[in-house]
C-alpha cells in the first residue's frame, strides 16, 4: 500500500557542475579572487587582521617592468 505523498517524491542526481558550484560556494577560503589577492599581496598578519595587506615587492617590480616594456614597444614599434 503506497500513500499518495510517497508517489510525488522523486530523486534526481545533481550534475557535477552543480556539485562544484555548491562546494565552492561554501568554501570562502578558496577561489579565483582569493588566488589573485594571494599573488599580489603579502600574507595577512594573524595578530593584526585589521591592517591592510601590502603589495608584494616582486609583483610590483614585475608590473613596473611590464609597463616599461609596453611603453618601449608602443613608442618604438607603433609610433614610428
Amino acid at each position: 500500500m503506497a500513500t499518495g505523498g510517497a508517489a510525488n517524491i522523486t530523486n534526481q542526481a545533481k550534475s557535477s557542475s552543480d556539485l562544484f558550484v555548491e562546494y565552492f560556494r561554501f568554501r570562502p577560503d578558496i577561489g579565483f579572487g582569493k588566488l589573485l589577492f594571494d599573488i599580489t599581496l603579502e600574507p595577512r598578519n594573524p595578530f593584526k587582521p585589521w591592517e591592510p595587506r601590502k603589495v608584494k615587492k616582486g609583483f610590483a617590480a614585475a608590473m613596473l617592468f611590464l609597463l616599461i616594456a609596453c611603453a618601449w614597444f608602443g613608442y618604438f614599434g607603433l609610433a614610428r
